[in-house]
């Protein structure tokens, strides 16, 4: 199904009875952070699963640590410095709505954290399951800063 595409921070898994499942490991990091890298990978990701339609899509992350940890804020200095704040909130916002339009079922397995830009991934989801666990914390702690979820939360 991905032939031919190479994913630096995603990792794809097409089973036999057509699930795919995309692992979320940011490349030379011990977090989740989504950055603008990640976001465009995801949104190629997408792209093919909207041709190829499978049965479903499981959505999770190989870091111990957690789900995601939000956007990468490394990256709005840049943004501001470039001119390209409102290009970059568009750019998220596309990619969770064509994740969040795939004719498929589609779900995000959470542990650990989950903040900002990674709950607004698992609210482009259709399902949301979530382990039981004291570290799993799932939320949006932009607005406490008074920052607007800007990729569709």
């Amino acid at each position: 199904m991905f032939e031919g595409l190479r994913f630096n921070h995603w990792k794809t898994n097409l089973d036999d009875s057509g699930i795919v499942t995309l692992t979320l490991d940011r490349a030379s990091s011990s977090v989740n952070a989504i950055s603008r890298e990640v976001l465009d990978e995801l949104g190629q990701i997408v792209e093919r699963l909207a041709i190829e339609r499978p049965a479903g899509v499981i959505i999770h992350s190989a870091k111990a640590s957690g789900f995601a940890v939000g956007a990468d804020i490394k990256e709005f200095v840049g943004y501001a410095k470039h001119g390209t704040v409102l290009e970059n909130i568009q750019n998220g916002q596309r990619v969770y709505e064509s994740l969040a339009r795939l004719p498929c079922p589609t779900v995000a397995a959470v542990h650990g954290a989950c903040m900002g830009g990674g709950t607004e991934l698992i609210l482009a989801c259709r399902q949301r399951i979530a382990a039981d666990d004291e570290k799993t914390r799932i939320g949006l702690p932009e607005v406490m800063l008074g920052i607007h979820p800007g990729w569709g939360g």
